[in-house]
């Protein structure tokens, strides 16, 4: 199955950089890297699903996660998916309460930089002073085009490529009173940042879905990916951004959508009254892949 050569390689990179925190022990006696190490070796050893034949449909019952997504990208993985799940009901409820509100999505960047803590710091403050105008303004102050933001779910990025530095940015999907004067936002964002006119807005794309309308979920999907692409970042770079945003928050929502919750767990809840498939599937080290090991068929 496809997802199986995905999870495939999503614990072969959790296992490589296992291996590069095992390294870190300075002085040798390190209980807090022995304990972090431990968990991401065996995160996603051996992974149960629920295949539900009759309707097509596959879900993680039960695995051993290490919840650490700044560092591994099977939990990363997982928790994007969920975050998109317990996000797009509120979303698509506030779209049908508010018909003329329009989605879309929003992504806000500063200058690349060499210090991660830094570029974040400055990039948190950007966003915390854009929100004030927004409050502001919506109290009859002065105008901002970020005042058109009736609500929104957000999320900061952060990715690193060669000699440029590190590239921290934030990603919106934003439901709007009005479509956003591009030019006009950029040039306050440039004001609050004082190094950077980049912004991007656009439309999120319309639905495969026979009653039409847009695709949420994937707007959603680009929002709440990984906040660092592994596949860019050397074991050394993650191993850095781990050590100064584990304690961040990345993720938010405010206005119409505020109150949207972090998943708890980053498993699938079983499905009732369903005959399935358990698939039980254990990751081999030398083959960097995952055996099914076990097959049951389960009647109801």
């Amino acid at each position: 199955m496809e997802i199986i050569t995905r999870y495939s390689g999503l614990k072969t990179r959790s296992r490589a950089m296992a291996g590069y925190i095992n390294l870190q022990r300075t002085p040798k006696t390190r209980p807090d890297i022995d304990k972090l190490h431990a968990s991401l070796v065996h995160c996603a050893d051996y992974l149960i699903f629920h295949n539900y034949y009759t309707i097509d449909e596959l879900r993680l019952i039960n695995a051993t996660t290490c919840k650490k997504h700044l560092l591994c990208p099977f939990c990363a993985r997982r928790r994007a998916g969920k975050m998109v799940q317990q996000s797009l009901p509120k979303v698509e409820s506030v779209l049908a309460s508010q018909k003329a509100l329009k989605p879309a999505l929003l992504t806000l960047t500063v200058k690349n930089g060499e210090s991660l803590a830094e570029r974040y710091n400055h990039l948190k403050k950007a966003d915390r002073r854009l929100k004030q105008r927004r409050r502001d303004a919506l109290k009859g102050q002065k105008w901002t085009e970020f005042a058109k933001v009736a609500g929104a779910v957000t999320s900061y990025e952060f990715t690193k490529k060669d000699e440029n530095g590190w590239h921290p940015h934030i990603h919106m999907l934003v439901l709007l009173t009005d479509w956003i004067d591009r030019d006009a936002l950029a040039q306050e964002w440039h004001d609050l940042t004082g190094d950077s006119y980049i912004i991007d807005i656009r439309r999120i794309k319309p639905s495969d879905s026979p009653t039409g309308g847009v695709d949420i979920a994937s707007g959603l999907a680009e929002v709440c990916k990984y906040s660092m692409k592994f596949h860019d970042l050397t074991l050394e770079d993650t191993w850095t951004a781990y050590g100064v945003l584990r304690t961040r928050r990345l993720v938010d929502s405010f206005g119409l959508l505020r109150g949207l919750k972090l998943p708890e767990q980053l498993l699938d809840d079983p499905l009732e009254n369903l005959p399935y498939l358990e698939l039980g599937y254990q990751y081999r080290t030398r083959s960097q892949a995952y055996d099914l090991v076990r097959s049951t068929k389960v009647e109801v």
